[in-house]
């Protein structure tokens, strides 16, 4: 008769595994410290101790910056497996309490993806939907780290292997807007050259907005006069309507503020389009819920007068 050998627990502690992958990723005490809700010397105390047990060191600091040593490297990829697998078993646990669907979402698409979500709940009510907004580089790192279930983003290589991107609709136009007191409201037609020494609203960092406007006006040699940086659409169209400055914003979510002639759509030749993609990770297969989800949001896109029509919560 075969006996096994009982269970034993392991020597490491998965906390201190989830701090040293945390510091390793992000090269960084502080930030771990931030991203964990510990005191740094608590963050520090769990790298030491898994120095001390198994004598090998892992980190090194010189000058302030973290880097890691050859053990500290292979024990990443294992840490990494580790904190992915938690965060399974977190979803797993999830789905028998109540059935969710959390969805990450762009800056630029966050009205329209609310909208859907709306028509989803009415469609779906036992379904608790929890919408989380950010600049697009942003939501693609937290799905990647599976604090989604899927992610509504621009169309883009965002060079990750682990998400699996399912198209949603192709080019949406985005349109530069500005107060009807603004000079360059004035003309018939304009070159982007014309932004030169202009106001400029811009979007905040590691949003794909400001990724696609920064690019324009480097390729044609325009400095920008920024005046405000914003993290969300409503802050950026409130700017505008001052007459602060210009801002790059899609067209669906401004048609109430141009057909009430609140904004204008500024006449360039250029025109500046994006597309619509969901991401989702590859080791967190997507639902049916999901599969709903994803239907119902292209054909909401497919027929935008939805989007259009129909008030965002």
């Amino acid at each position: 008769m075969f006996y096994s050998e009982p269970a034993k627990p392991p020597r490491v502690s998965p906390e201190h595994l989830i701090t040293f992958y945390f510091v390793a990723e992000r090269k960084s005490f502080k930030l771990a410290s931030d991203l964990l809700y510990l005191s740094q010397p608590t963050v520090l105390l769990h790298i030491k101790a898994l120095e001390t047990s198994f004598g090998v060191k892992l980190i090194q600091v010189r000058k302030k910056r973290v880097t890691l040593t050859e053990a500290g490297e292979a024990l990443r990829l294992h840490a990494r497996d580790l904190y992915q697998q938690t965060k399974l078993a977190e979803m797993c646990l999830q789905n028998f309490r109540e059935e969710m669907l959390r969805i990450g979402v762009a800056f630029t698409l966050s009205a329209s993806v609310t909208t859907v979500a709306g028509i989803f709940k009415e469609l779906f009510p036992n379904v608790k939907v929890k919408i989380r907004e950010g600049p697009t580089h942003q939501v693609v790192e937290e799905i990647s780290n599976l604090q989604h279930d899927l992610a509504v983003v621009a169309n883009l290589d965002y060079g990750v292997p682990e998400l699996e991107a399912i198209e949603i609709s192709r080019g949406h136009k985005m349109l530069f807007v500005a107060s009807l007191d603004d000079p360059l409201s004035e003309e018939d037609e304009l070159e982007l050259t014309a932004l030169n020494g202009h106001p400029l609203i811009m979007p905040a960092e590691k949003s794909i907005s400001r990724d696609i406007l920064l690019k324009l006006l480097k390729e044609r040699g325009i400095e920008p006069v920024i005046i405000a940086e914003v993290d969300n659409i409503d802050s950026a169209k409130s700017l505008v309507k001052m007459g602060q400055g210009v801002a790059l914003l899609l067209e669906d979510n401004v048609i109430d503020e141009l057909r009430d002639g609140k904004l204008k759509a500024l006449p360039f030749k250029e025109d500046i389009t994006i597309g619509v993609e969901v991401l989702v990770h590859r080791d967190n297969p997507l639902r049916p819920i999901g599969t709903k989800f994803i239907s119902l949001l292209r054909q909401a896109y497919k027929n935008r007068a939805v989007l259009k029509v129909l008030p965002t919560t």
